[in-house]
């Protein structure tokens, strides 16, 4: 049936421990839900890179390639065309939201609230497959990787994403 014309009919908001708060960057992410006690953030997964504490040369196999000039005999290392530590960072965000696809397809959560570096916003969004992105309520282009998960929740309440912990003066 129907609304009349005219009503408004307010959107369904799925419940609280039902939506998966996502907070990541390129190498290091936690995923929460609310508690069942509706005042704290349960920590539902973490991942970090492998090669989030490695040097450039450790992320490369091989020396760099080997160019000349036809002016003289000089060689020099060709530089590559992309950074290995922008390489590892991609990758770890693909990572991420692998697990965030195989954990819609399983039916873990019915919203996502994805808080991400700047940076990785754009290809964070990319990696998502499209059911996934479509259980995206927001996107929070900030980094707080190393926030306090409480203090995540705070953000997120001035931000009008979450409302305001159960027993809270509000």
């Amino acid at each position: 049936m129907m609304p009349p014309s005219g009503s408004t009919v307010p959107s369904r908001r799925p419940p609280l421990d039902r939506i998966w708060i996502v907070v990541a960057d390129g190498g290091t992410a936690r995923m929460f839900r609310v508690a069942d006690d509706r005042r704290t953030l349960t920590t539902v997964r973490e991942l970090t890179s492998a090669d989030l504490h490695h040097r450039s040369r450790d992320l490369v196999s091989d020396r760099p390639g080997r160019g000349f000039e036809s002016a003289n005999p000089a060689r020099h290392a060709i530089e590559p065309r992309t950074d290995p530590h922008d390489q590892a960072k991609a990758q770890f965000i693909a990572e991420v939201a692998g697990v965030l696809n195989h954990e819609n397809q399983a039916g873990s959560y019915d919203e996502i609230i994805v808080v991400v570096a700047r940076s990785q916003a754009a290809s964070f969004k990319e990696a998502l497959d499209k059911p996934t992105r479509a259980r995206v309520r927001n996107v929070v282009t900030k980094d707080l990787t190393n926030t306090p998960a409480q203090e995540v929740w705070d953000r997120l309440i001035q931000e009008n994403l979450l409302p305001p912990r159960a027993g809270a003066p509000g």
